[in-house]
C-alpha cells in the first residue's frame, strides 16, 4: 500500500558545483567525483538533489529529522537508482529519476512492506 508520494524537478543550469558537498553522501561524492563532464556533474546532482526532495516529501509523515546528506540514492548494476538510506521498518521507498536538457525530476514512493 502507498503511503506517501513526493515529486520534484529541478533546473540543470541552477545546480551550483559547490553545493554537492552540502547535498550529496560520501558515497554519491565518489560518483560525482568520477564523471569528467561538467555538463554531466550537474546533470547527476540536479537528479539526486530532485530525488532527495521527492524522497523528503514522500517519507515526511514517517521520518521529519533527515537531511539531504543522510539520504543516499545510488543505482544498481543496470543503472536504475535505489534509495540505501533512509531504511524505515516496514517500509520500502521506490525512486526514479530523468533528465532533460534543461531539468532533472523525480518522484519517489514510499510503499508499506
Amino acid at each position: 500500500m502507498i503511503k506517501g508520494m513526493g515529486v520534484d524537478i529541478c533546473k540543470i543550469s541552477r545546480m551550483k558545483l559547490e553545493l554537492a558537498k552540502k547535498i550529496l553522501s560520501d558515497n554519491e561524492m565518489t560518483v560525482f567525483d568520477s564523471l569528467k563532464l561538467v555538463k554531466r556533474k550537474r546533470e547527476f546532482l540536479a537528479g539526486r538533489f530532485a530525488a532527495k526532495e521527492a524522497i523528503y516529501k514522500a517519507i515526511h509523515e514517517v521520518k521529519k529529522d533527515v537531511t539531504m546528506r543522510q539520504i543516499i540514492v545510488l543505482n544498481d548494476e543496470w543503472g536504475k537508482p535505489l534509495v540505501l538510506k533512509p531504511i524505515l521498518n516496514g517500509y520500502r521507498i521506490l525512486i526514479t529519476i530523468s533528465h532533460d536538457s534543461e531539468y532533472a525530476v523525480a518522484q519517489a514512493l514510499l510503499e508499506e512492506e
